[in-house]
């Protein structure tokens, strides 16, 4: 079932100072990069859904076959938030 933006928004409020716990403990352990992603999943979420209203799904999807397929231009990499693009291609 599709949450609605506001029931998400405040499940992610709710969940940040969990995630808050999960992250520290993971330094404390020695994690190198953890994520918030690991204990939030409602900041996931979030995101993805803000990345589809800035790329498409389709723009995202194509971008990521020319990286895999080392078809872009090597400038291209240093100025697109990769990261973005993944969430918005799922």
């Amino acid at each position: 079932m599709q949450m609605r933006q506001r029931e998400l928004v405040e499940a992610y409020q709710s969940a940040a100072p969990i995630a808050n716990v999960g992250l520290a403990l993971c330094f404390l352990k020695g994690v190198k990069k953890p994520d918030s992603h690991w204990f939030n999943p409602y900041q996931k979420i979030l995101f993805q859904q803000n990345a589809r209203l800035t790329v498409s799904q389709t723009c995202a999807q194509v971008f990521l076959d020319l990286a895999q397929d080392a078809l872009l231009p090597t400038w291209v990499a240093p100025l697109v938030d990769l990261d973005l693009i993944k969430a918005a291609a799922e």
